[in-house]
Parts: C-alpha cells; structure tokens; sequence
C-alpha cells in the first residue's frame, strides 16, 4: 500500500516537473493562435453563409469567387454565387479579409500544404441556383 502512495506521488510530481521542462508558447501567443485559426473558420463559416443557397433569375447574376488561400498559392476552394442574393462588393470584402488573415496565419506559423493545384471549376446555372461544377480529370 505505502509503495503505491509513493509511486502515485512519485508519477504526480514527474507529470508537473515535466510541464516545466517541456517547451511551450508563451501565454500571449497561445491565445493569439487560437483565436486567430477560429476567426479564419468564422470568416469562412460566414461567406459560405452570405452565399447561401445562390438563387438567381439567371445565369448573367451567377458569379465564381476564389476563396482562401492555400500555402503553396492559390485558392482553398471556389463558390458560385449569385449577385441578386448577396451584397457583392459586402461579400468580396469578406473573401478577401478572410484570404489575408488565413495567408498571414499561414506565412507566420509555417504552414506547409501538398502543393496541388485546384481546378477552376464552370459556372453553371442550374434549376434557379448559380452552382459550380467541377470536372473529372482523367
């Protein structure tokens, strides 16, 4: 029993020295990282929600925005969107500060990607919606 109490403590007091010794982020920075990664996702999460569902009269107010920024360069992704359901230039706003925060964070935490490049998908407009189609490399 008194061999359990003190390998218990023994293990206790390994697991806080450790939290000593291990190299970890200065409690300014930390906050900042995480808060910065979230307000990326918040901006994403805000223009896929100004998009919505695009609905358009037809395909002249059908658009196709390139959205973040990939390390390597590039957009993370495409969206159609429709000009008669969204403030354009509110939007374009949007993508673009979503864009500049996500590279920064990138170029700041040395975010590595695979490099690929993403086809630019068509435009389309289908059963009253502005929809980006992608195709099938073969």
């Amino acid at each position: 029993m008194k061999g359990l109490l003190v390998a218990s403590m023994t293990l206790a007091l390994a697991g806080c020295s450790g939290a000593e010794m291990a190299p970890r982020n200065t409690p300014e920075a930390q906050p900042q990282v995480v808060a910065t990664a979230a307000t990326v996702a918040e901006l994403d999460q805000q223009i896929r929600s100004m998009v919505g569902m695009a609905y358009a009269e037809d395909f002249a107010q059908c658009r196709l925005a390139e959205v973040g920024h990939r390390p390597c360069g590039g957009p993370q992704y495409f969206i159609a969107y429709s000009t008669a359901s969204v403030d354009e230039k509110a939007l374009l706003s949007l993508i673009d500060e979503h864009r500049q925060l996500q590279q920064d964070y990138q170029q700041k935490h040395g975010v590595v990607g695979t490099c690929e490049v993403l086809q630019r998908p068509s435009l389309a407009y289908v059963d009253g919606r502005c929809v980006a189609q992608h195709h099938l490399v073969r």
